[in-house]
């Protein structure tokens, strides 16, 4: 069973073409600043989709006893909850960042 790690998904998702030039440009934020709000959290929401209907897929497939591997609907349900809270978290974040702009003084 292959297990994909989610941190490989973040960094294809904010990176600019699937690649940074090295981790202190991934820390810093470099190299995002073609990245719109829109994109970003598309991007994010695509992922969580994709997790949960994943999720969906092996939860169905262990009730009608297709598959016997508990394991691996946890893992799927883990998915789908940590992508959803990532997509909701960047919200978030750009979200507070838009309230702090606006109130600043002109």
């Amino acid at each position: 069973m292959t297990i994909n790690p989610l941190s490989s998904n973040m960094i294809q998702l904010l990176s600019q073409n699937g690649s940074m030039s090295s981790d202190a440009d991934w820390l810093t934020g470099a190299g995002l600043s073609d990245g719109n709000f829109s994109n970003i959290l598309t991007d994010a929401l695509n992922t969580a989709s994709q997790a949960d209907i994943a999720d969906k897929a092996s939860s169905l497939e262990l009730l009608k006893g297709q598959s016997d591997d508990l394991s691996g609907v946890m893992i799927a349900a883990q998915k789908a909850e940590l992508s959803l809270n990532l997509a909701l978290q960047i919200r978030n974040k750009f979200i507070d960042a838009y309230n702090e702009i606006m109130r600043m003084q002109v």
